[in-house]
């Protein structure tokens, strides 16, 4: 399997949600084939923040990746990511919400406005018949309005969730990735596989194949993936050639009984 951190990077960077999402991005990944349902409500467990670490750390305790959900949104709500774990009878729910900018802007506040002025005065008037006096007073009114900006933040968040379910106790017990453009050029051959993660207590654990090694031949074949799955079920011992901190190794890969496809 490639290496899902930049499928995350690249959706979350893409896809842009409005709303709650966790399953109309939902991207379900082949093994979800071949692992058992869960009859347990879904465990939640926090992010480490590097989808790949947590992709290995879980497969090495025997559960593996059925599928993840990635896009961005304006809230931090994950609820219904678990319901969603639920659906999928996933055992459990790795759930990264990651803060990914903050703007500030303005929002317009308009409210009318009236000014009231009064007007009052006393007047005299003289004239041949004598002197007259008196009072007046007045009010004017004025209507309008007045606009004030009114400071907020729009936040953005990243949303990822891996959705986990336990895988049998099948085959050798490797998690493997395609090669790197760089390694193919390395070995000359598309045909080999790269080791992710070793599921502990398990043949490749017990015959110390690790993370990291890249497996070139099984049984003299190059070791593509269905190479690698004809073997496990077929004689034994296996005969692996992998490269390890830039040399070659032959290792015997004995798959029990238990763990032989029935």
């Amino acid at each position: 399997m490639r290496r899902l951190f930049p499928l995350l990077l690249a959706l979350t960077t893409s896809q842009q949600a409005s709303a709650n999402d966790w399953e109309k991005f939902y991207r379900p990944l082949p093994i979800g084939n071949s692992t058992i349902p869960s009859t347990e409500a879904p465990e939640v467990i926090a992010s480490s923040g590097n989808p790949d670490a947590d992709i290995e750390t879980m497969w090495r305790r025997g559960f593996g990746i059925i599928g993840y959900t990635a896009f961005e949104t304006g809230n931090s709500n994950t609820k219904d990511a678990v319901r969603l774990a639920k659906k999928l009878h996933a055992r459990y729910l790795i759930v990264g919400t990651n803060l990914e900018s903050t703007r500030t802007t303005t929002i317009p506040l308009t409210m009318p406005t009236t000014t009231t002025s009064y007007s009052r005065g006393n007047v005299q008037a003289y004239g041949t018949g004598g002197s007259a006096h008196g009072s007046y007073s007045g009010t004017t009114t004025t209507y309008g309005s007045q606009t004030t900006y009114l400071p907020y933040q729009v936040n953005r968040f990243r949303k990822t969730a891996l959705y986990f379910s336990f895988v049998p106790k099948i085959g050798a017990g490797i998690l493997t990735r395609e090669l790197t453009p760089d390694e193919v050029a390395k070995f000359e051959t598309r045909r080999a596989v790269a080791v992710q993660a070793i599921r502990d207590g398990s043949p490749a654990y017990l015959a110390d194949i690790l993370p990291g090694d890249i497996i070139l031949t099984v049984n003299g074949n190059p070791a593509d993936l269905s190479n690698l799955q004809k073997a496990a079920s077929g004689p034994q011992p296996i005969k692996v050639q992998i490269a390890r901190n830039g040399a070659l190794r032959e290792i015997d890969l004995e798959i029990p009984t238990e763990w032989q496809p029935h």
